[in-house]
C-alpha cells in the first residue's frame, strides 16, 4: 500500500511539473509582434522582406499586417518623438492585437566606449527631459517612469534574444545592453551627453523608446528597443547622422529579423 502511495505521489508530482512546463512554454509564445520605427528608412528593409497581407490606415499612420520570418507581425512607421508612437503603441495593442513590441531604429551613442554602428539593446529606458524648469534651471524628476528611479523596464527574455541576434549581425564587441534615454530633442551636445552619462548611466539617446515602453508596460505587453548608433550625440552628430543613418537603420532591421528567427515559427 505504501509503495502504491509513493508511485501515485510521484506520478502526481510529475504531472504538475509537466503541466507547469507546458504552460510556461505557452506563455512564451508570441502570437503577433508589433514592429515600430520612427523613420521610413528604419522600416524600409523590413517591409521589403515581409509579405504584406493588408494595410490599415488609422489617422495618418499605415499599419501593415504582414508575415516576416514566418511570424505574424504588424509593421508601422509611427513617426518621430514621443506623441505619435505612444498613440500607435495603444492602437497596436488594443486594435490590432499584438502581444509583443519591438522598436527598431537609430540613436546617438552616450556611453564611453560606444562607437558609430554599435548596437544598443534596451535593458531599461528613461525619459530624460521629465521634470521641472525652475529659475535655477531644469530639475529632472522620475515621474514619467515606472520605478522610483524613473526607469521603465524592457522585457528580459526579448532583450536576451535581441542581444544574441545583434551579436550575429555586428559581432560581440559591438553589442551593448544598457539604459536608453528618450526625450523630445535631437541631442548634439557634449555637455548634455555628459549629463546623460552621469545621471542615468545611459548608453544611447533617442526620442521614442521610452514613451513606447511606458505605454506597453501599462498594458503588460513585453517590449524591447533596438538601436544602432548613427552618431555620438556630440557637436558632429548632424553630420554623422546624415552619413550613417541609412546603414545604421538596416543594421537594426537585421537584428529584428534575427529576433523573429529565434522565437521560432508561428504556432
Amino acid at each position: 500500500m505504501s509503495y502504491r502511495k509513493t508511485i501515485f505521489r510521484s506520478v502526481l508530482l510529475l504531472s504538475f511539473i509537466i503541466y507547469g512546463f507546458t504552460n510556461a512554454r505557452a506563455d512564451e509564445t508570441y502570437k503577433r509582434f508589433g514592429i515600430m520605427s520612427a523613420l521610413e528608412s528604419e522600416l524600409r528593409l523590413l517591409l521589403s522582406q515581409a509579405t504584406v497581407h493588408e494595410t490599415i490606415t488609422i489617422g495618418s499612420v499605415d499599419y501593415h499586417l504582414a508575415t516576416l520570418q514566418s511570424r505574424d507581425v504588424v509593421l508601422v512607421q509611427a513617426g518621430g518623438y514621443g506623441i505619435l508612437p505612444s498613440a500607435s503603441t495603444s492602437i497596436l495593442i488594443h486594435e490590432l492585437g499584438v502581444d509583443a513590441i519591438i522598436f527598431t531604429g537609430i540613436a546617438g551613442g552616450v556611453a564611453q566606449g560606444t562607437r558609430v554602428m554599435d548596437v544598443v539593446v534596451s535593458k531599461n529606458l528613461v525619459i530624460h527631459d521629465c521634470g521641472t524648469e525652475t529659475n535655477n534651471g531644469f530639475v529632472w524628476k522620475p515621474d514619467c517612469g515606472v520605478y522610483p528611479d524613473g526607469s521603465i523596464p524592457a522585457d528580459k527574455k526579448l532583450r536576451q534574444i535581441a542581444v544574441d541576434a545583434a551579436r550575429q549581425v555586428v559581432g560581440d564587441k559591438h553589442v551593448f545592453q544598457g539604459t536608453i534615454v528618450s526625450g523630445e530633442a535631437f541631442i548634439a551636445s557634449e555637455s548634455y551627453v555628459r549629463f546623460l552619462r552621469e545621471k542615468f548611466d545611459a548608453y544611447a539617446v533617442e526620442s521614442e523608446g521610452g514613451p513606447v515602453a511606458r505605454v506597453a508596460y501599462e498594458f503588460n505587453v513585453p517590449v524591447v528597443v533596438i538601436r544602432t548608433l548613427s552618431d555620438l550625440a556630440d557637436g558632429n552628430a548632424s553630420h554623422s547622422f546624415a552619413k550613417f543613418a541609412d546603414k545604421a537603420a538596416d543594421n537594426s532591421a537585421q537584428v529584428v529579423m534575427g529576433i523573429l528567427k529565434r522565437v521560432g515559427p508561428q504556432q
